[in-house]
């Protein structure tokens, strides 16, 4: 008989009788759980379709054959007959351009004949009441000009010769084959704005001038009035939303737009006495569904509601114009309440085809939320902040928790060791599964000290201390990883950082000097912060060196960390070292090497300070220090331009 006692177990076994307990345990409680497409399917699906199709049916049951086939019907007809009226307002004006400049252009009239020209803008203007004024333009910008004021027809000479305000359109005439409309002008006299036309003038292909007619807008606001009289028809042209060319309102008044600078010579939606045209734009509702390029808008003031309907009219300006019309809702009061019935019932099914699917999905849509948000947090490696999902009745959501639990409880081990930032640049760089091989790489290194905090440990506990430090770096490390810096490691109350790897960064000197001065600028609002809170400043050095280094996985089988080494590391942290000597009671003090400054691209304001011994190294070392802005520099010392700054 065997007296020797059982070897232990091995950890495999181990291993496989836990999983075998688990699992018994597991199938002594099962739980009822449901695939999550077929509670979606099931639940979402069918409520949700039920909802739309209601609302689809009542809507195209009952709006489609009351509201806006009225509102289609009589917006179409009302806005064309609009559009007739106004373009029989203006096109007279064209052709009467026309008329003129072929007289001219047929040699049946000499423009050089002031007479016979007089004569005939005279005639032409007699015969056409609705154009306001008509002119011919020399080429040097000289001419005549007849006028209707009131039932009189007046002569008047023109020289816009060296007028800066004259419009474009009267210069650039000889360039042109056709007659084009100007954007409303202003005339002072007449205390009106105009819609001109510029008809240009050829004979025998020489250029003979500009024939110019004009129609004042407060004519056509007239003729809108009149179409309210007769019609009952409250017609008005916008030139933008904020411009009126022509409404009832206006009709008679006079504006005086010598003073205004920006925006067309037109009065605002705010100067016309239409309350419900000055809130179109502002609190106006949209109408949907109407057709043939007529867009329509509801407008409460005062307890009444305004229909707005209106479409654009091309060919007068270089933009399209706004026609519309506006009327009481009381007008299509049986319409309307029609369409508003239709809206609350469908609304209504709807509302409560939603709330029954929320209550049916609310409890699969939280575990699936907070799934995908503790997903977001080991994506950014927050696996502290992870809290632990529940079981859950479903199949699906069930597994994933528990896998994703025992994930992070990994996980949190993986963080205490390993430096977040650099593994998310490593795997966004080389992909999660890739090695990284140790190389060559010319970065750029920074070390930071804090002055004097031997002496200033001496007065504080270690908790005090422990948490001072984690302050410090938690800022110093902020500044360096927003310019894409990595941070080595922490040395005591210093600071080992570097740029150009992992990722290539032909800029690492410029994202070096970048990162010292916000640093600097975060020391001096820190320092202004515990002056308030009676404690003593912080002093910072800071060293930079650019050039060539090592860069990889280096360590031991058991322990490795990705960092740098290299006679360019020894260089900073003696640059940083020299800063003692050099920072006198500035805050912050930031020394770079030559080759720093050189790569530097003007990233900040340098002064040379001359050969340096440095401790170890024979000869000396050319170093520069960076000026920084007075919000973060010693106030006593002034800030002297560098040749190197902005080079």
């Amino acid at each position: 008989m065997d007296d020797h006692p059982a070897p232990p177990p091995t950890p495999k076994a181990k291993f496989r009788k836990a999983r075998h307990s688990a699992r018994a345990a597991a199938l002594g409680r099962q739980r009822l759980r449901l695939p999550i497409a077929a509670v979606l399917v099931a639940g979402f699906g069918s409520l949700m379709l039920l909802a739309v199709a209601s609302v689809l049916v009542l809507g195209l049951v009952s709006a489609s054959r009351n509201t806006f086939a009225l509102l289609n019907d009589r917006a179409d007809l009302a806005l064309s007959g609009v559009e007739v009226r106004v373009r029989n307002q203006l096109n007279p004006a064209r052709d009467m351009a026309r008329f003129v400049a072929g007289l001219m252009e047929r040699g049946e009239l000499d423009p050089s004949d002031t007479r016979a020209l007089q004569d005939t803008l005279r005639g032409a203007l007699a015969g056409a009441p609705d154009v306001t004024g008509i002119a011919f333009f020399h080429p040097d910008r000289t001419g005549l000009r007849a006028d209707r004021l009131g039932s009189e027809l007046h002569i008047v000479r023109e020289d816009l010769r060296g007028e800066t305000t004259a419009p474009p359109e009267l210069a650039n005439g000889v360039d042109r084959t056709t007659a084009v409309w100007a954007d409303p002008l202003w005339a002072k006299e007449a205390g009106t704005s105009f819609v001109t036309l510029f008809q240009p003038v050829r004979r025998n292909g020489r250029y003979l001038g500009q024939v110019v007619v004009g129609v004042s807008l407060g004519d056509l606001s007239r003729f809108l009035a009149t179409l309210y009289v007769e019609q009952g028809l409250n017609a008005f042209v916008l030139f933008d939303k904020q411009h009126v060319l022509a409404h009832p309102s206006l009709a008679g008044m006079k504006f005086d737009f010598s003073n205004k600078t920006d925006g067309p010579p037109l009065p605002t939606v705010d100067e016309v006495a239409d309350p419900a045209l000055s809130a179109l734009w502002v609190s106006g509702k949209p109408v949907q569904a109407l057709k043939k390029r007529i867009e329509g808008r509801v407008v409460s003031v005062l307890d009444d509601d305004y229909f707005f309907l209106m479409r654009s009219m091309a060919g007068y300006g270089r933009q399209d114009w706004t026609i519309g019309i506006s009327f009481r809702s009381n007008e299509v009061e049986t319409e309307i309440r029609r369409l508003y019935t239709t809206g609350l019932a469908g609304l209504g099914i709807l509302l409560i085809s939603v709330a029954v699917a929320l209550l049916v999905g609310r409890r699969i849509s939280a575990q699936v939320a907070r799934l995908a948000e503790a997903a977001d947090q080991v994506r950014s490696f927050d696996f502290r902040n992870i809290p632990e999902l529940p079981d859950s009745r479903l199949r699906e959501l069930a597994r994933a928790n528990r896998a994703f639990n025992a994930m992070v409880a990994g996980l949190r081990w993986f963080e205490t060791y390993v430096p977040k930032a650099l593994v998310l640049r490593l795997m966004h760089q080389r992909g999660a599964q890739a090695g990284f091989n140790s190389e060559e790489r010319e970065v750029t290194v920074m070390f930071t000290d804090i002055r004097g905090f031997s002496r200033m440990a001496e007065h504080m506990g270690a908790a005090d201390t422990a948490a001072l430090l984690n302050e410090h770096f938690t800022q110093l490390a902020t500044c360096i990883e927003a310019e894409g810096g990595t941070v080595d490691k922490f040395i005591g109350d210093s600071i080992m950082a570097f740029w150009g790897a992992p990722e290539e960064q032909p800029d690492h000197a410029a994202r070096a000097l970048r990162a010292a001065h916000a640093i600097a600028r975060t020391v001096h609002a820190d320092n202004r912060r515990r002056e308030k809170a009676g404690l003593p400043p912080i002093r910072v050095r800071i060293g930079l060196h650019s050039g060539s280094v090592v860069v990889g996985n280096i360590g031991s089988e058991s322990r490795i960390n990705y960092t740098i080494v290299g006679d360019t590391v020894n260089v900073a942290a003696r640059i940083e070292e020299l800063a003692s000597s050099l920072q006198g009671d500035s805050e912050v003090i930031v020394l770079a090497s030559a080759a720093t400054a050189f790569h530097g691209d003007g990233a900040a304001p340098l002064d040379c300070v001359g050969g340096q011994p440095l401790r170890g190294r024979n000869g000396t070392t050319e170093v520069w220090r960076v000026s920084l802005d007075a919000d973060v520099a010693d106030a006593e010392q002034p800030l002297v331009p560098s040749p190197l700054w902005g080079a």
